[in-house]
């Protein structure tokens, strides 16, 4: 029926409009040899090409670039874990993550990073601190009936007291009685931006480094 009823559409078309018959003839495998048929053929992509190996050391590139555009730049650049190393310190981000157990507890622990998140969850967790905060390291801010305030997490918690570890490493113990509020925050502590001013092989070397930890 819906054969009949295309052939009898075509009939009464014009020579113009029979042209999009053989289109659909083509692009749906109609096989009505009375249409016609033409070549279809995918659009073209006016991408331009990039090449990686001129701009990966351009300071700054990860500011610059799109979430997407790091990851790609991501699968192609390997990098250097001791680089990544240096890197590490250079960011300051031993401020707030230990790698060693042995070290401070602050933030939440990179010794065995590269065990638990593949390498575009490290970058990703990076890039976007508060896309995936951390089990047990959600930010918490608690004032006291003394007026005083207290940004952390919160380590240990009993009915009647809590510890609250800051950035710095820092632990307060606080009885419960003591505290006028409690809130948790939406945001992680760690700041967007951290990595902005990095290369993508800078960037790439401190994912290498990162994902060694395990």
């Amino acid at each position: 029926m819906i054969r009949s009823f295309l052939k009898g559409e075509w009939e009464k078309s014009s020579e113009d409009e029979k042209g999009l018959y053989a289109e659909l003839n083509s692009k749906y495998r109609l096989a009505i040899d009375d249409f016609g048929t033409v070549e279809i053929t995918a659009p073209k992509e006016d991408m331009p090409t990039v090449d990686l190996e001129k701009i990966k050391n351009k300071k700054g590139q990860i500011g610059e670039a799109s979430i997407e555009d790091i990851m790609i730049a991501l699968k192609n650049i390997k990098g250097d874990p001791e680089k990544g190393k240096e890197i590490f310190k250079n960011q300051a981000c031993f401020t707030c993550h230990s790698v060693s157990s042995g070290e401070v507890m602050k933030g939440p622990f990179m010794g065995q990073i590269g065990s638990i998140m593949n390498r575009e969850q490290i970058a990703e967790s990076i890039l976007k601190p508060n896309a995936s905060i951390s089990q047990g390291f959600s930010t918490v801010q608690i004032q006291t009936k003394g007026g005083d305030n207290y940004v952390g997490f919160v380590t240990q918690e009993s009915a009647t007291d809590l510890t609250i570890r800051n950035i710095a490493g820092i632990a307060t113990q606080l009885k419960k009685f003591d505290i006028a509020e409690r809130k948790e925050l939406e945001a992680s502590m760690m700041p967007s931006g951290l990595v902005n001013a990095l290369s993508y092989e800078e960037m790439a070397s401190l994912v290498a480094y990162l994902e060694q930890q395990k």
